[in-house]
């Protein structure tokens, strides 16, 4: 885990990068950061709740032996990674607003 930490983190520093070069290096008030952290936020919130849905799809196929499971497995995937992304931008607000 602290191996994958320290990879995140470093993501998250290029995140901030193109943030920085589309939008400026800082923010003009806390105001404007909470703002963008409540947007990213709110992205990731619900990109976790379709993933509540494919997990929920997936254990449903698995209680009834259905085999066609893949598509869930794709759905979990695609969106365990999407809200990953999201969190990765909230830190990089988060740290963008602390510089």
């Amino acid at each position: 885990m602290k191996e994958l930490k320290e990879a995140v983190k470093v993501l998250m520093h290029e995140e901030y990068e193109r943030a920085a070069e589309r939008f400026g290096e800082s923010f003009h008030s806390p105001h404007e950061a909470y703002a963008v952290i409540l947007e990213e936020k709110e992205e990731a919130g619900w990109e976790l709740m379709d993933l509540k849905y494919a997990i929920d799809l997936f254990w449903e196929s698995v209680k009834k032996d259905d085999t066609e499971y893949r598509d869930a497995l794709k759905g979990i995937e695609k969106h365990a990674l999407n809200a990953a992304c999201e969190c990765i931008q909230v830190a990089a607000i988060a740290y963008k607003a602390r510089k």
